[in-house]
C-alpha cells in the first residue's frame, strides 16, 4: 500500500501537467488532403504513378495523422516528404498534388456532367422557404463559380482513360476524400 503523501502528490503532478498541456497552443495543423480540394500542379497519370499512389497511400496518410500538429511545419513537411519519396513521389506537396488529381479524375469519370448537377441544385434554391433573397442570390453565385472551377479542372483525356481502368480500385479513396467533413 502507498503511503498517502505519495498518492496525493501524484495526483498534484498529474493536474499540474494536465493544465501544462491544456494551456499549451497547438502548432497549425500538418496539410493534409482536403475534401474535394482541386490539385495545385495537375499531374500527368500513368499506371505507375497509380501503383504507387495505391502502395503509399495508407503509410504517408498515417504519417500525416501522425505528425499533425506536433513540432513545426518546417520538421514536419521534411518527415513527410521522406515518407513520400519513398513512393516514388519528388514531395509530399507532389503526393498531395498526385492524390488530388486521382480523386478529380475519378469524380469526373463518376459524374461526367458537373454542369446537369449544380443547374438541377440552383433550380431548387428558390423553393426554399427558410433563405433570404439574399441568401439564395448567394448560393446561386457560389454554385456558379464552384462548376466554373470544377470545369476548368476537367482531367485530360489520358488521365480520364487510366483513371477508368481503376474505378473500382480507386473508389474506397474516393469516398474517403469525398466525406463530408466531421
Amino acid at each position: 500500500m502507498k503511503p498517502p503523501g505519495l498518492i496525493a502528490a501524484c495526483c498534484v503532478f498529474a493536474l499540474a501537467y494536465a493544465g501544462t498541456i491544456a494551456t499549451q497552443t497547438t502548432p497549425p495543423p500538418t496539410q493534409t488532403v482536403q475534401t474535394f480540394s482541386l490539385p495545385e500542379r495537375p499531374v500527368a497519370l500513368t499506371e505507375d504513378t497509380i501503383k504507387r499512389f495505391l502502395f503509399g497511400f495508407a503509410p504517408v496518410a498515417a504519417t500525416v495523422r501522425e505528425l499533425d500538429g506536433r513540432g513545426e511545419l518546417a520538421e514536419r513537411t521534411a518527415v513527410l516528404d521522406v515518407k513520400a519519396a519513398e513512393y516514388g513521389f519528388a514531395s509530399f506537396a507532389d503526393w498531395v498534388d498526385t492524390t488530388n488529381t486521382i480523386m478529380v479524375t475519378y469524380h469526373w469519370a463518376i459524374n461526367p456532367n458537373p454542369r446537369a448537377e449544380v443547374e438541377k441544385a440552383i433550380a431548387e434554391i428558390p423553393a426554399m422557404p427558410n433563405l433570404s433573397e439574399q441568401e439564395k442570390s448567394d448560393m446561386i453565385a457560389g454554385l456558379r463559380a464552384g462548376l466554373a472551377r470544377v470545369e476548368n479542372a476537367r482531367p485530360t483525356p489520358e488521365n480520364m482513360a487510366i483513371v477508368q481502368r481503376h474505378l473500382r480500385t480507386l473508389k474506397p479513396f474516393y469516398e474517403l476524400w469525398s466525406a463530408p467533413a466531421g
